[in-house]
């Protein structure tokens, strides 16, 4: 496991995006962690990473809350999903989580403690669980412990 320590929301897209040199088609990564935690910021990093061209809209990205899933075709494809709205594991089927995972796309997760399925059972690639936690307010309110574990 690693753990890293993040002062702004700038420093937690660099960490993800020095993560991201590890990731590889077929390879899954959960991001846990409150709201406004920075989960879409890192995925932001990751993204970043793969898309260098600025394909993805002048390099701004958007939690898929609503949406559930946003795409980005960069050098590799890297699907984001936001399962915070989501309860069940047929609902994972009918987002095409499933289909992502198996198609040689990196899947990003926010929120993927939200269905308890064991997830090993449907990666073909690598899984890194990412946990995001605030540190306590006050005069580093942006202050971020992020810790990435290979989970397989």
């Amino acid at each position: 496991m690693q753990e890293f320590k993040s002062n702004s929301p700038q420093k937690t897209k660099m960490i993800a995006k020095e993560f991201a040199g590890n990731l590889k088609p077929f390879d899954f990564v959960s991001l846990i962690g409150p709201l406004g935690a920075g989960k879409t910021k890192f995925t932001s990093g990751i993204v970043d990473f793969f898309c260098t061209d600025k394909k993805r809209g002048g390099g701004h990205i958007l939690s898929p809350t609503y949406t559930i899933m946003n795409s980005y075709n960069c050098n590799v494809t890297v699907n984001h999903f936001d399962f915070y709205r989501l309860k069940r594991q047929d609902e994972l089927e009918d987002c095409g989580f499933f289909d992502s995972l198996a198609s040689g796309i990196i899947t990003i997760a926010e929120w993927a403690n939200n269905i308890h399925i064991d997830y090993k059972k449907y990666i073909e690639g690598n899984y890194y669980e990412v946990n995001i936690a605030a540190e306590k307010e006050g005069e580093g309110k942006n202050k971020r412990r992020i810790k990435i574990e290979k989970i397989l």
